[in-house]
């Protein structure tokens, strides 16, 4: 085994030794919490640890029968401390604090109580602004556990109606960051559960690293889930990647997997569990899960292969690093177990036999990065990348600065310039865990009196996100960036394909309704906002004159506005101005009017 193989199990080892002498401080949930919602019988459509796009998700999810509505109530006594309202993220969330120390959120609601309305939209009002954040004093909102404080919906980054539900605490283990709680595993509900888990793919994966420790896996093989008591021939040391989902009864939706282990001849060699979870951890899933399946085909398969930036260690036992070697060619157990949180489980087992030879097997579509034997093409660069230190790139027409610790493991790090406007900067099979700092030379084919509306884009990966919106690789979505004495600098989470664009076109806006339309009888109007470039930055709605709260929806394009008599006289004829202006300050102004 190579230089990273042999050091990471004495790495995670010094780890575990250094977790195991804190102590957490978790405090006593089960029995102390009401229902948030009071549909019978309970039905989730998402639980806390569930593998999502770039972050485990971190709470709850309750089924409300499809509809927004739904009565939400306090938990426990307490009083809602922060109020915060978004066209993305949670939406209209209430967060309530509790005697016991504890922070219970409700997220994606589609109204608040009538005096927490009255009192948002007060400030709403005041400070002209839709998106809001207002932290409240203990005698403001007091409320006791049952009272009704909303309705749960499907605003901000929701895919339906339903009420993301969690529960926060602080731990001086985490000092930095709030901690969200698994409540299946503390048994704070009990949905019915007398369904096992569901394996979906099992990947055996070769493992190696060059003189300079830069690692390189190559598929070996590909099962169903379904597939069990199967001969695999292994290479000389190999790891595992699992997707996995757990099953529950009255909801058809997949949940999250308690723990995962992984046992060779019955001797525990892996094991993660799904514990509660410091949200500025919530990213770290990209290291815990095969990264180039997630950015292909949208799959999530935890491997066991740990990367030496992955803090996740904490809730592992991994001594070889989820790296296995066989110690001679005979034939030996591997066992996979997964379990849910109500003590369900199924388990696959496969013969393993080592075979010399494996290593150079590559399947399509998993190749990985190496220096070509020839000479380099034009313009293509390499650079060795180190995951525990700031790594810098540098040459003609461009400069990258990736911070310490925002990759997982060492890379040989690529770039490749495609075009006058277009590079390839390493590739989307890898993951960043902190943005990188990009500056990029603008090429004189853009004159500088557009060098304001420069802006980059970034080619969408192929795998989408279940909770989102479809990928499609032949969009570009933009990630910004400033030009300043002809250079454009951006940050980007993503490795990936960009380009530099001109955004001169303002955004595109519709009305609901036809220019002096009588609208009496309506509660609400709506507009549709668009920019197919850089991107909806602010808009503004007037009506006769005078700023109107427009209730933004970024996953419809839609801004509503209300009709309220209390703002609004009736009767007449109203002129109404809506302002949108996109990233690169292009603007629109919508003008209309309408009978009401």
């Amino acid at each position: 085994m190579k230089l990273l193989a042999k050091q990471l199990p004495a790495l995670l080892a010094a780890l575990v030794s250094v977790f195991s002498g804190l102590q957490a401080q978790v405090p006593v949930l089960s029995g102390y919490y009401g229902m948030p919602v009071r549909v019978e019988p309970i039905s989730l459509s998402g639980s806390m640890g569930e593998f999502r796009a770039a972050h485990f998700h971190t709470g709850l999810d309750f089924r409300v029968g499809g509809v927004s509505g739904a009565p939400v109530y306090a938990v426990a006594d307490g009083y809602i401390s922060r109020i915060t309202v978004s066209g993305g993220g949670y939406g209209n969330c209430l967060l309530v604090s509790h005697p016991n120390g504890t922070i219970s959120l409700y997220g994606h609601l589609d109204a608040f109580s009538p005096k927490v309305a009255a009192y948002v939209e007060q400030e709403q009002y005041r400070r002209e602004s839709f998106k809001i954040s207002l932290d409240c004093p203990p005698e403001m909102f007091p409320v006791q556990k049952g009272e009704q404080i909303g309705k749960a919906g499907d605003t901000g980054d929701s895919g339906g109606p339903h009420l993301h539900f969690e529960i926060r605490y602080r731990d001086s283990l985490y000092e930095n960051s709030p901690v969200t709680a698994n409540l299946l595993g503390h048994g704070v509900f009990k949905p019915d559960d007398t369904l096992s888990p569901e394996f979906r793919t099992v990947r055996f994966y070769g493992f190696s690293t060059s003189e300079e420790g830069v690692p390189s896996t190559r598929l070996v093989t590909g099962l169903e889930g379904s597939n069990n008591n199967v001969t695999v021939n292994v290479p000389d040391t190999f790891f595992v990647a699992v997707e996995a989902i757990d099953r529950m009864n009255n909801t058809s939706f997949r949940m999250a997997i308690q723990t995962w282990e992984v046992f060779l001849d019955q001797e525990p060699l892996y094991r993660f569990s799904n514990q509660d979870l410091p949200l500025d951890w919530t990213r770290y899933i990209l290291s815990l899960i095969h990264y180039p399946d997630r950015s292909r085909n949208g799959r999530s398969l935890l491997k066991t292969w740990v990367e030496p930036g992955n803090v996740l260690i904490d809730r592992m036992y991994a001594p070889t690093g989820g790296l296995f070697t066989l110690p001679d060619t005979l034939s030996h157990s591997l066992r996979i177990v997964v379990h849910d949180a109500a003590g369900n489980s199924t388990a696959r087992t496969y013969s393993v036999r080592r075979k010399s030879g494996l290593e150079a097997l590559v399947s399509p579509g998993e190749k990985d990065m190496h220096v070509p034997a020839g000479g380099l093409a034009p313009e293509e660069y390499w650079q060795h990348f180190y995951w525990d230190r700031e790594n810098c790139f540098a040459a003609r027409d461009i400069r990258i600065t990736v911070p310490q610790k925002a990759l997982y493991r060492d890379i040989l790090f690529n770039v490749t310039r495609e075009g006058v406007l277009e590079w390839q900067l390493h590739t989307s099979d890898d993951p960043l865990h902190l943005p990188m700092l990009v500056e990029l030379r603008v090429p004189d084919t853009i004159p500088a009196e557009l060098h304001e509306k420069v802006v980059v884009m970034r080619m969408q990966d192929s795998a989408r996100d279940p909770h989102r919106q479809a990928a499609d690789p032949r969009l570009w979505r933009s990630v910004g960036g400033v030009c300043t004495d002809s250079l454009v600098t951006f940050t980007t989470s993503s490795f990936g394909r960009f380009r530099i664009d001109v955004d001169t076109i303002p955004p595109v806006v519709t009305a609901s309704f036809s220019r002096g339309t009588d609208l009496r009888g309506r509660k609400s109007l709506y507009f549709t906002i668009k920019d197919e470039c850089s991107g909806i930055r602010e808009y503004k709605v007037t009506m006769d004159g005078k700023w109107i709260l427009g209730v933004h929806d970024p996953k419809r394009s839609r801004v509503t506005c209300k009709l309220d008599p209390e703002r609004i006289t009736r009767g007449t004829k109203h002129q109404v101005l809506l302002q949108v202006t996109d990233q690169k300050k292009n603007i629109t102004d919508y003008q209309t009017e309408f009978l009401w």
